[in-house]
C-alpha cells in the first residue's frame, strides 16, 4: 500500500535555508526525501539530524533530477509536495495540505502562491507568476524538459490552494545571487538561440503556461531594447516601485541586468555561429 505524502527537496550547499524548510515540511509528513547533488557544507548533516532519506545524485540539471525523483517515488507515495531548500510551508498552507491529502478525492493536482522575497526582503510586487504546481499525486506530473524556467506540467485539472503560501527565503548575498544568473543566463540563451521548447506551452491545458507566449513575444522585441522595455514594464505597470528601493533594486537586476546578460550571450552565439561558416 502506498504511504500517504512524500515531501522532495533538491539540494546543494543549503546549509542556510535546508533546516528551517524541512522543520516546515515535517509538520506535514516524516517522508522527507533530499536529493542531493553532492554537498560540500554541513547540508547531508542537518539533513540526517532530520532522519531525512537522502539519494546523492549529480545534478546535470533540474529536469532531470525532478524527473528521475518523480519516477523513483511514483509507486511508493500517493502524493509528492516538490520544494526547492529555500521554500518554507507558512501555518496556513501546512493546515491545507493536511487537509487535502486526507479528504480530496476528484482534484489530483494543485498550485500553491509562491510569496518571493529579494536579499531576505519581502517583495509585495515582485511581477512574477506567484502561482506554482507542487503538490500532486502520483503518475499525473512531470516537470517540463528545459534548461531553465523550468515547471511541472500536467494534463489533469488543477486547483489553487487558497488559504497559505510558500516563502521563497534565499539567503543570500547579491554577488552569489548574480553567480546564480549568470549560470542560468547561458542556458536561457541557448535555448532562444536554438528555438528549443517556446512554443511547447500549446501542449499542455495548464492555463498558466498561456503566459508564456509573452515570452516568444518579447524575444520578438530588438535584443538590448527588449531588457529596458520589459524593466519598464515591471517597474511601472507591474506595480515594483511601490516596493521602495527594494523593488527597484530587484527590478534592476532580475529584469533589466538579467536580461541584457541574456541578450549579451545569445549575441555570442550568433556571433560563434557566423564564424563556423
Amino acid at each position: 500500500m502506498k504511504k500517504k505524502i512524500s515531501i522532495i527537496f533538491l539540494t546543494y550547499n543549503s546549509e542556510n535555508s535546508i533546516q528551517r524548510s524541512i522543520e516546515a515540511a515535517k509538520k506535514i509528513t516524516n517522508q522527507i526525501i533530499i536529493v542531493d547533488s553532492f554537498s560540500t557544507d554541513k547540508t547531508i548533516k542537518i539533513c540526517n539530524k532530520f532522519n531525512c532519506i537522502i539519494f546523492k545524485r549529480k545534478f546535470i540539471n533540474y529536469s532531470d533530477q525532478r524527473n528521475w525523483i518523480i519516477k523513483k517515488l511514483n509507486l511508493k507515495y500517493k502524493w509528492q509536495l516538490h520544494l526547492d531548500a529555500d521554500e518554507i510551508l507558512d501555518k496556513n498552507l501546512i493546515i491545507s495540505i493536511n487537509d487535502i491529502i486526507e479528504n480530496e478525492k476528484k482534484i489530483r493536482c494543485f498550485l500553491i502562491k509562491k510569496k518571493y522575497y529579494f536579499l531576505n526582503q519581502k517583495l509585495n510586487y515582485p511581477g512574477l507568476n506567484p502561482w506554482h504546481l507542487r503538490l500532486f499525486k502520483s503518475k499525473t506530473s512531470t516537470c517540463e524538459i528545459r534548461e531553465y524556467d523550468q515547471h511541472f506540467i500536467t494534463k489533469f485539472k488543477t486547483k489553487n490552494i487558497i488559504n497559505g503560501h510558500i516563502k521563497d527565503i534565499d539567503k543570500i548575498n547579491l554577488s552569489r545571487w548574480k553567480t546564480k544568473h549568470l549560470k542560468w543566463a547561458k542556458m536561457e540563451a541557448n535555448e532562444v538561440f536554438n528555438k528549443k521548447n517556446l512554443l511547447n506551452i500549446f501542449n499542455n491545458q495548464d492555463k498558466r503556461f498561456k503566459n508564456r507566449n509573452y515570452k516568444n513575444i518579447y524575444y520578438r522585441f530588438p535584443i538590448f531594447i527588449r531588457p529596458i522595455l520589459y524593466f519598464i514594464y515591471r517597474y511601472i505597470f507591474k506595480k515594483a516601485f511601490l516596493d521602495g528601493y527594494l523593488g527597484f533594486r530587484f527590478t534592476f537586476y532580475q529584469a533589466l541586468w538579467f536580461r541584457t546578460v541574456v541578450d549579451i550571450e545569445i549575441l555570442k552565439l550568433r556571433v560563434k555561429s557566423i564564424k563556423k561558416f
